[in-house]
């Protein structure tokens, strides 16, 4: 995952939480460890180190927050530098790799699907306990020498300050 430049997915994510469900496609900008941006229609999350911004579309307002201490994301599955990651299985299936683990102290159980020749993720399940799950497609993946994000016009948005 960290290579110079940084990836471009096209994604599709599934989140099934207290039975409903909710779905999105967009973009993911991969540009190192702790430093992406989530780009849909309706919003941007950036994430650098720590800080969030997101980006809402549709009421105009710009959020900057903080990480929970100890939170983990699924760039952090990708990359594979959280130590929460205890692997258990890795199966060769029809269509590639099946990598299950285990996040120790959240005890949230999931699956990577991996392609066999070049490890490049194609899809992620996470099962979380009494909630419901969270499965992301990715639909394609560009390794690039440099990142260009669309630019989105804010100087009207609202902005939303919930750093402490």
């Amino acid at each position: 995952m960290n290579i110079q430049g940084g990836r471009i997915f096209n994604i599709s994510l599934s989140q099934e939480q207290f039975g409903e469900q909710y779905n999105s496609t967009g973009t993911l900008y991969y540009f190192k460890n702790r430093k992406y941006v989530f780009d849909t229609p309706n919003q941007r999350i950036s994430y650098n180190n720590d800080m969030i911004t997101t980006i809402n579309k549709s009421t105009k307002q710009i959020i900057f927050d903080k990480n929970v201490e100890n939170d983990i994301t699924v760039l952090d599955i990708l990359s594979g530098t959280n130590d929460q990651l205890e692997i258990e299985d890795s199966i060769l299936e029809k269509h590639g790799f099946r990598i299950s683990f285990n996040m120790r102290d959240w005890g949230i159980k999931g699956d990577i699907w991996t392609i066999p020749n070049t490890g490049e993720p194609k899809k992620i399940v996470l099962k979380i306990p009494g909630e419901g799950n969270i499965i992301l497609n990715i639909i394609s993946s560009e390794i690039t020498t440099q990142i260009n994000i669309p630019e989105i016009e804010t100087s009207r948005y609202e902005i939303i300050d919930l750093r402490e």
